[in-house]
């Protein structure tokens, strides 16, 4: 009887800490959000940022930074950092792979070629040809996926082992093509968009890059929020998996097709941005647990806090130079890629 009457406070108290963590995990992106838009080469007191949000400042070239510079860039780098830590956690889910990441099977390094060969094409140059990258970067990721996809596929069925060795060999040679069109850019079109893209980060910037961004990776958050008990029977394997009803190519699919669409979004305006998609999803495991309808909203919530304050690193470390994000980010993640490369030739999965 006593432990009868233990449950129902227990469940209370198991349901008040999850809902203090998700808290937590709003409360750390809303900080980091407010610190990317108040700290930089020109410091913005709280107070002044509340009077310029509420349209009650005085100071225009304040505004103008905050309203032109800041918020649109720490909004887009909390949208690419969600994409790509949201993308990552379910293709970690999908491979049952810890090392999987956006740009395992080559979905990242199509979108880019897309989104790469819409600049040089100049279809970017005008508010209506930039909101027109997502689509390249995803024509380019889908392509990309298609093709991966008929290389792997044996029979009927597309074998997982199969899918990442032609995703590692397709990227590859995309990656190839890519670095053949920054030449093309640095060249003839536009050397300093060539640079900033190869560095990855804020590369396309302003309003227009954001809301650009904003239906591509919103809808396919949407659609790998809906992936989380699906991976989770999946973990069991396929063959297990059909067994209990689950449609495995059917998930496949739309797992794939949700997070080439997430990717592309980001990989659009920010260019290739490494390490997020592979790191953010094993913290978020370690923090909640690891089934994937918590894992991958928490990663969500992550990657955006995260690349957010890589971001603003990248901008404070070394004022008035900007660090490029890409090396900030390869020298975070590299370490723990190589922490996770060895657990994982133990068996190990964080």
């Amino acid at each position: 009887m006593a432990l009868l009457r233990a449950l129902p406070s227990t469940s209370r108290f198991a349901r008040t800490v999850r809902i203090g963590f998700w808290a937590g995990l709003g409360a750390f992106l809303g900080i980091s959000l407010i610190m990317g838009v108040i700290l930089g080469t020109v410091s913005i007191p709280l107070s002044e940022l509340v009077r310029i949000l509420l349209g009650e400042a005085r100071d225009p070239a304040l505004m103008a930074i905050v309203w032109e510079v800041r918020l649109p860039r720490v909004l887009l780098m909390a949208l690419a950092g969600a994409a790509l830590a949201g993308a990552g956690a379910v293709y970690q889910g999908l491979f049952r792979n810890p090392l999987a990441d956006p740009y395992l099977i080559g979905v990242a390094a199509g979108a880019n070629l897309g989104a790469l060969t819409a600049i040089v094409l100049n279809l970017s140059t005008t508010l209506p040809g930039l909101f027109t990258l997502p689509i390249a970067a995803f024509l380019g990721g889908s392509v990309t996926v298609g093709l991966v996809y008929r290389l792997a596929r044996i029979g009927g069925a597309v074998p997982l082992t199969m899918l990442l060795l032609a995703g590692i060999v397709v990227g590859t040679i995309l990656n190839a093509i890519s670095l053949g069109l920054l030449m093309i850019m640095v060249w003839k079109v536009a050397p300093h968009r060539a640079w900033i893209w190869m560095l990855g980060g804020y590369a396309l910037g302003g309003w227009p890059a954001f809301f650009g961004a904003l239906p591509y990776v919103t809808i396919g958050l949407s659609l790998l929020l809906l992936l989380g008990r699906p991976l989770d029977v999946l973990q069991f394997g396929e063959e297990q998996a059909l067994q209990l009803g689950l449609p495995v190519e059917r998930v496949k699919r739309l797992a794939i097709g949700a997070a080439t669409l997430t990717t592309a979004g980001a990989v659009a305006f920010t260019g290739i941005i490494g390490f997020v998609g592979l790191i953010i999803p094993h913290l978020a495991r370690l923090l909640i647990g690891p089934r994937y309808p918590r894992v991958i909203p928490a990663s969500i919530l992550l990657g955006a806090s995260m690349l957010t304050l890589a971001d603003l690193l990248s901008r404070i470390l070394l004022p008035p130079q900007e660090i490029p994000l890409t090396i900030l980010t390869a020298f975070l993640g590299g370490p723990f890629f190589l922490y996770l490369l060895m657990h994982t030739r133990r068996g190990a999965f964080l």
